[in-house]
């Protein structure tokens, strides 16, 4: 058995170690938010140019 299998880290390098953790899911947590957030500002892009086409042809049929 290695020595970090017989004994829980302790002091610096538990600190470390959890430190460590912390900071692997807080970047995976930023990664989630990042990818949730470009796909809602596609769908709102997406719906932009939905809703200008809507008006487009609104504007169309007045002047008609």
């Amino acid at each position: 058995m290695t020595p970090a299998a017989r004994e829980p880290l302790r002091g610096e390098a538990a600190y470390r170690a959890s430190r460590d953790e912390v900071a692997k899911r807080n970047d995976a947590a930023r990664a989630a938010g990042a990818k949730r957030r470009a796909v809602k500002e596609a769908e709102a892009a997406e719906e932009a140019v939905r809703e200008a086409k809507r008006e487009t042809i609104a504007a169309r049929k007045q002047h008609l």
